[in-house]
């Protein structure tokens, strides 16, 4: 006798069929659905003893009626077996790059490419939570892990047709994602057997904070930007020739320039433009509250990233080599985020990456990343933070004695002084209002809430939401709880009240 009970039962069984068909899926091989098995076990036996008990008792009709039942039956499982082969589906995005209030495009297509036609299919294009299409209904799937949702078509398809589908998805929120998994269902036309098939996702795509033009913020330009002259001749740049003049004792033979002395007949000397190269750093400090014990706040968290990738894509048109520091995880990495500065041209989305993927929980303080930092003299250091200590204040007071510029940009919560650390406080609260983010669901992500209020969406879905009759089979899909009456109990609708935002900002152009 079992110890285990019926609901334990269930869910073992249930578990063991979805690892079942995840290793088939992974294999890349098909197979028949398992619903009906009575029907499909007994049927083809059934028919044949009745074919022969009619032929034995000269029953002709119902010889000829078994016969018609065997052959029907064949024909259903020939017409399911070669239902999905040559049914391809595309899934095309408009862009893999986008930013936070942006729409995305998405386009599946489907074509039948045989001569069979399909009586019946069904659709599903598996989504992560929160990309959801702001025209078709979408139903969440909290049983899913990562959180998923669903778009649920049906149709069918006839010999060599096509079909477009087109969604538009707001972005609201930033991170990385992997869309979109498609999965087919068909079968007979009777509805007794049926057959599935799962193509995995092949597009990601990377949302990037909400860039704000620095006179939004009322921040003005942190000096200095770009590469100046200085007047002392510590380090010369050799990239820069100012100008040639005699050979002068003591000068090295690598600044003589030989084809000058050449056409003059005399050693000539190159000097070079006395300049520094200055160096921006952007720091963001993810702790919203003076200790990690005490939590965090998601919107002023936000908030933050969104204006260091401001002032990142600042200094990046100003042509001004920068990076970035983070005291969060690297994603996949156990080490804070780091970029170094740079100029190259794929530095900007390198920062933008790492600012998608930066999360909430502190890793590192943030005082002891900047002492560890080792900045050019003259280098600019713009500080994003919530957060004013005294550790902080030591250590940037130590950056500035070693020669470096610094810029608090201010974002938390209680009234920043006028000063910190010997250096001007810029306190854009006031400026952020217009950002609202509200977390989606009990451990979402937290997302631009005025941007989801502009979006027009259409009603939410009501607790339980009626999924498409499919006519071969009414097992449901993985992560679906069938109910009595045959619906798919998905979870309730978006938390969000449909109200107006409080002066939403449009996102300026996206830097070149």
């Amino acid at each position: 006798m079992s110890i285990l009970g019926g609901g334990a039962l269930s869910e073992l069984e249930a578990r063991s069929r979805l690892e079942e068909r995840q290793e088939r899926i992974a294999s890349g091989s098909w197979g028949f659905r398992h619903d009906n098995r009575i029907i499909r076990a007994i049927w083809a036996p059934a028919t044949v003893i009745v074919v022969l008990l009619g032929v034995a008792t000269g029953e002709i009709i119902v010889s000829l009626v078994a016969a018609t039942v065997l052959v029907a039956g064949w024909a259903a499982w020939t017409w399911t077996r070669y239902a999905l082969n040559r049914l391809e589906s595309d899934v095309q995005i408009s862009q893999k790059q986008a930013f936070v209030g942006e729409t995305l495009g998405l386009q599946l297509r489907l074509e039948n490419r045989k001569i069979l036609p399909l009586t019946a299919l069904q659709v599903r294009i598996n989504l992560p939570e929160i990309l959801e299409p702001s025209n078709e209904p979408f139903s969440r799937l909290h049983e899913s892990a990562p959180q998923e949702g669903v778009v649920v078509r049906s149709t069918s398809m006839r010999w060599y047709e096509r079909l477009i589908w087109d969604f538009q998805i707001p972005l609201i929120t930033r991170g990385h994602f992997q869309l979109a998994r498609v999965d087919l269902k068909s079968g007979d036309l009777f509805g007794v057997y049926r057959r599935e098939r799962t193509d995995d996702a092949e597009h990601t795509l990377w949302v990037y904070p909400e860039v704000i033009a620095l006179d939004r913020l009322g921040l003005p330009r942190l000096r200095p930007q770009g590469e100046r002259r200085g007047g002392q001749r510590l380090f010369e740049d050799p990239t820069r020739l100012q100008t040639i003049r005699d050979y002068r004792p003591g000068d090295p033979l690598k600044k003589v320039d030989w084809k000058a002395t050449a056409r003059r007949q005399t050693l000539q000397s190159r000097v070079y433009d006395p300049s520094s190269d200055l160096i921006a750093m952007v720091a963001l400090n993810v702790s919203t509250l003076p200790h990690a014990w005490q939590g965090f706040f998601g919107d002023i968290f936000e908030r933050a990233v969104s204006v260091a990738a401001s002032l990142a894509s600042d200094f990046s048109q100003d042509r001004v080599p920068v990076g970035l520091l983070a005291n969060c995880t690297w994603p996949g990495h156990d080490t804070a985020i780091r970029v170094p500065p740079s100029r190259a041209p794929g530095q900007m989305t390198r920062i933008l990456e790492a600012l998608a993927m930066a999360d909430v929980f502190t890793l590192v303080r943030i005082e002891r990343m900047l002492s560890e930092e080792r900045l050019t003299f003259g280098s600019t250091l713009a500080l994003v933070t919530a957060v004013l200590t005294p550790a902080l204040e030591s250590s940037l007071i130590r950056l500035k004695q070693h020669g470096a510029q610094v810029g608090l940009i201010y974002v938390g919560i209680e009234d920043p002084p006028a000063t910190f650390a010997e250096s001007p406080v810029y306190d854009i609260r006031r400026a952020l209002e217009g950002l609202h983010y509200e977390r989606v669901g009990e451990a979402g992500p937290w997302a631009r809430t005025d941007r989801l209020y502009a979006s027009r969406r259409p009603p939410e879905p009501t607790e339980e939401v009626s999924v498409p009759t499919f006519v071969g089979g009414d097992d449901p899909m993985p992560h679906e709880v069938a109910s009595s009456d045959g619906q798919v109990a998905v979870a309730e609708g978006s938390p969000y009240a449909a109200s107006e935002p409080q002066s939403p900002w449009s996102r300026p152009e996206r830097p070149g």
